[in-house]
């Protein structure tokens, strides 16, 4: 059983692929109870997430909660934009970990004041990525003991330190705004995995004080009607489509581009 939280698909891809290459099942824990589920059985028992502040969401780390003894091989895959911090050595405080492994993805926080990912850079680690979730999957499968994940410096601090404060402070919605290019399609309130949105007169409030701050609603918005804060209007939006930089071209580009996608596709 491969258990999963995913904002904007990253995760949600891993444990899909590592779910078939195992013959297993993967399973989107919002809505979910770890307690309602017979794991005594399982040979494999994962868990695959966004690494948010250095430190696993905390819905998937209260998930966790209910997890009890097993025999299976337990392992968990942290998708993260740049460093993890130790993330999954504080998560195998939870549900002892006998494999830990990170993947480089594509960040999908255009709200800081600084910039991680344009197109291009998400592109590159794209390519990249999917050599890497083939050569974890293989070592998940191989039941290999050992934390292989990019911790970046002050790796303890970040996520003992940092990451609290990133749940008790930063996960705030009153920056979330709306533009009047909002279409009304409820897209944000159907991709909102906190529940934190509802439609009124056909365009989102938040009705939440905090959420997940997974960033769907932002990234998965078909005209870039929310933004929050002061710093996401007009930035590059993510979310996982696909491995191939053709999923991620807008349709309007499409027409415009060769078919011939051999000169698209980045280097690895």
């Amino acid at each position: 059983m491969i258990f999963y939280f995913s904002g904007t698909g990253n995760s949600a891809a891993v444990a899909k692929i590592a779910a078939r290459e195992l013959g297993d099942q993967a399973v989107d824990i919002i809505g979910k109870r770890a307690e309602d589920y017979d794991l005594s059985s399982e040979e494999y028992l994962g868990f695959v997430f966004p690494i948010y502040a250095w430190a696993a969401p905390e819905v998937m780390q209260q998930f966790a909660q209910g997890i009890g003894r097993t025999d299976a091989y337990t392992f968990a895959v942290g998708t993260f934009s740049n460093v993890a911090g130790m993330a999954l050595e504080q998560f195998s405080e939870i549900v002892p970990l006998k494999g830990g492994f990170g993947i480089v993805m594509p960040d999908n926080y255009p709200v800081t004041d600084h910039i991680i990912d344009t197109k291009e850079s998400a592109m590159e680690k794209l390519c990249k990525a999917k050599e890497r979730v083939a050569d974890v999957v293989r070592r998940i499968k191989c039941k290999e003991e050992v934390f292989d994940v990019k911790r970046g410096e002050d790796a303890r601090d970040n996520t003992y330190l940092k990451a609290p404060v990133f749940n008790a402070e930063w996960r705030k919605t009153k920056p979330y705004h709306v533009s009047d290019a909002c279409i009304g399609c409820g897209l944000c309130q159907r991709k909102c995995p906190a529940e934190a949105i509802r439609m009124e007169d056909g365009k989102p409030i938040w009705v939440k004080e905090d959420c997940y701050l997974c960033m769907a609603c932002l990234n998965y918005c078909p005209v870039e009607a929310i933004d929050y804060g002061i710093h996401s209007s007009g930035r590059w939006r993510y979310y996982f489509k696909g491995f191939s930089e053709e999923n991620y071209i807008r349709e309007g580009e499409k027409h415009e581009t060769n078919t011939d996608t051999d000169g698209l596709r980045p280097r690895a």
